[in-house]
């Protein structure tokens, strides 16, 4: 290494050294430094939902519209050859409709918990990632822990 070299290390050890030492604090500041708290109100109450669904009708849109797409999901799943962990753009297709179908109220708790069920039928022997999604998405989460009982 040249001189230039050697000259230039040292004077990056050296002023690194230097920095390393700044930062501290003396011994007439405080040992902490404190910080005004603000409060949040934090909402203890669930949201309501509707535990026994909605109207009759409304109800029976929301299973025809459900049937229908496990028709489609079972068509779609019918495409994808062997196990997959993504599925196919049909079965995506399908599935995505599933989804945003059961999202909607109008059917009790537990029925759109099964037709979940159903759907997780028909797609877990397909697409490892479609039954994630399904599970996922399940209004009853782990074992009925909704205020529904």
């Amino acid at each position: 290494m040249s001189r230039r070299g050697r000259a230039a290390v040292v004077a990056i050890t050296l002023l690194a050294g230097g920095a390393a030492g700044c930062g501290g604090h003396t011994a007439e500041e405080g040992e902490g430094t404190t910080y005004a708290v603000e409060t949040v109100e934090v909402q203890t109450v669930a949201t309501t939902r509707n535990c026994k669904g909605l109207s009759r009708a409304k109800q029976e849109v929301q299973r025809l519209q459900l049937e229908r797409d496990l028709r489609d999901l079972r068509a779609a799943a019918a495409t994808v050859k062997g196990y997959t962990q993504n599925g196919n753009a049909a079965l995506n297709r399908a599935l995505d409709r599933f989804q945003l179908d059961i999202k909607q109220e109008a059917l009790p708790v537990k029925a759109r918990s099964r037709f979940i069920d159903l759907a997780a039928a028909i797609v877990a022997p397909r697409c490892y990632l479609c039954f994630q999604a399904l599970e996922a998405n399940r209004p009853i989460a782990g074992g009925a822990k909704l205020a529904c009982g």
